[in-house]
């Protein structure tokens, strides 16, 4: 059996890097506490999502380094190989990263969200290229919201590419302003089922880390090859939880069962006349 302790990690909704980098440092510095090896903050904690009601002002990049910084010096006194999501200034707009630090601070690299939902258009625009890392002794993917939930292609090619988990950082609320109280309950947002499938369809772990508030609309845990809840924490709750799973679980076999050259997209239709 080959067991690795990760983290995932419910911050609160910020708008501001005076208010984001206190929150992400807490959560590595939380997450070194529990022994974790990794640990997953939210989808674009630095400054904060641009799809909340309160406005985000625009942030510099020299501004966002300083803030990576501070994230990659609490990974470094931590120990913990730090997923911290971002935003990426570029001339031609904001994009979302999931920024990647070894557990001695080092940037091994990160990843970008490609697919952007039609409701983030106005404020990001989407990456490209995928990638998987290799840190702490596994290898793992990002998949950022809306990417993992819609498009299942994303996290294949990660577990394709090796990945034994997939770390799934996000921002998602409820459209009525209640608080979920039962995982995977009919009446959630479709979002934690698009997760749970994620993880059985592929057999390998899944870890979650939303956004902590009185909205919050899906999950901040961790979930097995074979769709078991393995951990999590109380919806709407700031907080960090950790669990140790089993690699070994983490088969990939169903992805790997994939035939592509027996699902070619079809060219033609048939008129069906005899």
């Amino acid at each position: 059996m080959s067991t690795i302790r990760i983290a995932v990690a419910s911050t609160p909704l910020t708008a501001t890097l005076d208010e984001a980098i206190p929150a992400a440092v807490a959560a590595v510095e939380e997450a070194g506490r529990l022994g974790a090896r990794i640990v997953c903050l939210p989808e674009t904690g630095l400054p904060g999502h641009r799809g909340q009601a309160r406005p985000v002002p625009d942030v510099a990049q020299d501004a966002l380094d300083d803030a990576l910084a501070a994230v990659a010096a609490a990974a470094r006194r931590a120990g913990v190989v730090t997923i911290v999501g971002a935003e990426h200034p570029t001339p031609a707009g904001r994009e979302m990263l999931s920024v990647v630090f070894d557990a001695d601070g080092v940037r091994l690299g990160e990843q970008a969200k490609t697919q952007i939902d039609p409701s983030e258009e106005p404020h990001y625009i989407a990456g490209s290229g995928r990638r998987v890392f290799t840190a702490a002794g596994v290898t793992f993917g990002i998949a950022i919201c809306h990417e993992g939930f819609r498009y299942p292609e994303v996290v294949r090619s990660l577990v394709l590419g090796g990945a034994q988990i997939v770390f799934a950082p996000h921002y998602v609320t409820t459209d009525d302003g209640s608080l979920p109280t039962r995982w995977c309950d009919a009446s959630n947002p479709y979002n934690e089922k698009a997760l749970l499938c994620r993880a059985l369809e592929n057999t390998v772990f899944v870890a979650a880390s939303n956004v902590a508030g009185p909205d919050q609309g899906s999950i901040t845990g961790i979930i097995a090859p074979d769709g078991r809840l393995v951990a999590s924490l109380a919806y709407g709750l700031v907080g960090v939880v950790a669990a140790d799973i089993d690699l070994d679980l983490a088969d990939r076999r169903l992805a790997l069962r994939w035939a592509p050259e027996r699902n070619r997209p079809p060219v033609g239709q048939s008129s069906g006349a005899a």
